[in-house]
């Protein structure tokens, strides 16, 4: 005998739906944390130490898992999961850099940078975009930070549209 269970919604103790089923069988998860940040204003500054990278808008920011203080942006693991993290630096004047690297920095530990670190040697011209994008197991209340360091260049501008999101995967 089979049984066949018909669904198109899920819902927790409070009565919210926590998963829904469409008609063409497509799952959502309204409530699976996720965000995206981005520069909509961009400064010039001195990146040649670790510095954060800088963000003043959020886009969207599913189970408030991202905040942004100080032109920092925090994403904070609400729950324990693989996550993937995106972000893509927009650079200007970067012309005479001997390198630069973007890092995500996991619950502030400076010496996990090269685990999720991309590095690039700009050629000569004064624009490149700087990404990394990472699949990072985080346990609740752990936090990702983005970073950049650029050698040998202290008047390289983070322009607008650079961007930091993520979610998690399960």
């Amino acid at each position: 005998m089979t049984s066949i269970l018909k669904v198109d919604s899920i819902q927790n103790a409070a009565g919210t739906s926590a998963i829904t089923i469409d008609s063409s069988g497509r799952v959502l998860q309204p409530a699976n944390p996720k965000f995206s940040v981005y520069l909509a204003t961009g400064p010039t500054g001195d990146y040649t130490s670790n510095s954060d990278v800088p963000f003043d808008t959020i886009d969207f920011n599913i189970g408030s898992c991202v905040a942004i203080s100080s032109s920092v942006a925090t994403f904070t693991a609400p729950i324990a999961g693989y996550y993937q993290f995106n972000l893509a630096v927009n650079l200007g004047g970067i012309g005479s850099a001997s390198y630069y690297s973007t890092y995500l920095v996991k619950s502030g530990v400076a010496t996990s940078n090269e685990t999720y670190r991309f590095i690039e040697s700009p050629a000569s011209g004064g624009y490149q975009t700087g990404s990394t994008a990472q699949l990072i197991y985080l346990t609740a209340n752990q936090t990702v930070n983005p970073i950049i360091a650029i050698s040998g260049d202290s008047s390289v501008q983070i322009r607008p549209g650079t961007r930091f999101n993520g979610f998690l995967v399960g």
